[in-house]
């Protein structure tokens, strides 16, 4: 087989990839339709009390709005609940104690998980990458490991990674993992740059402000969430 014809068939298979890609995000292809229903009230959920959440946790304020967000959260629906925490975070550990012991009535057992965080505040941008690759390597273990039904964060990085995670089976046409991103009470105007990337990722992507809605039409607008 000659140099050239090898090109073509990569240029072909990546071709497909992409266009597969394309298909399978929630902001384009026939997701898109499903949150589209999803904003109306139009779609069902599935039902079922083995399901397993798993919650990506950031760190600080961010927990802080998880934990009040986790209080509305059904836990005989998912008798199974994952928590993935960024390896130096030791306040995220504290907190899913104290929100398991207030809301689970139903199942004493859960899981937390720590992983390698995807960027430490104040670390170079130049060695990101390798920070996110361990990240990635981490997470994916993870979710071969518990394979969840759901995935549920807020930002910031780590939840970013756990997403593209959550894609994979869905691009390979194995399991489709709905994802839902709630962006920060503190995001009045604009995105955070994790909310700027999971827009195109997220199945379920609400604000708690009215004026994001107009600017990003695929949000769901769901005031005092926390």
């Amino acid at each position: 087989m000659s140099l050239l014809s090898c090109i073509g068939i990569a240029a072909c298979l990546t071709a497909l990839l992409l266009l597969r890609i394309y298909f399978v995000l929630p902001a384009f292809g026939r997701d898109s339709k499903y949150a589209s229903k999803r904003r109306k009230g139009k779609a069902t959920v599935r039902a079922s009390t083995d399901m397993t959440l798993c919650v990506v946790l950031g760190s600080g304020g961010h927990t802080a709005e998880m934990m009040r967000l986790l209080q509305g959260v059904e836990f005989d629906r998912y008798m199974q609940r994952l928590y993935v925490v960024g390896d130096s975070d030791a306040l995220s550990l504290d907190q899913i104690g104290i929100v398991e012991r207030r809301g689970n009535t139903y199942n004493e057992e859960y899981f937390v998980e720590r992983v390698p965080r995807s960027r430490e505040v104040g670390q170079p941008w130049l060695t990101a990458p390798l920070s996110v690759a361990r990240c990635l390597v981490r997470t994916a273990s993870i979710f071969l490991d518990y394979r969840p039904d759901v995935v549920l964060c807020n930002g910031p990085g780590n939840c970013v990674v756990a997403c593209v995670v959550a894609l994979v089976p869905r691009i390979l046409g194995l399991k489709r993992i709905p994802i839902i991103y709630v962006e920060s009470f503190a995001r009045v105007r604009t995105l955070s740059l994790s909310g700027k990337i999971l827009y195109l990722l997220a199945d379920r992507f609400i604000v708690q402000w009215p004026g994001l809605v107009s600017t990003y039409p695929r949000a769901e607008y769901i005031p005092h969430l926390v």
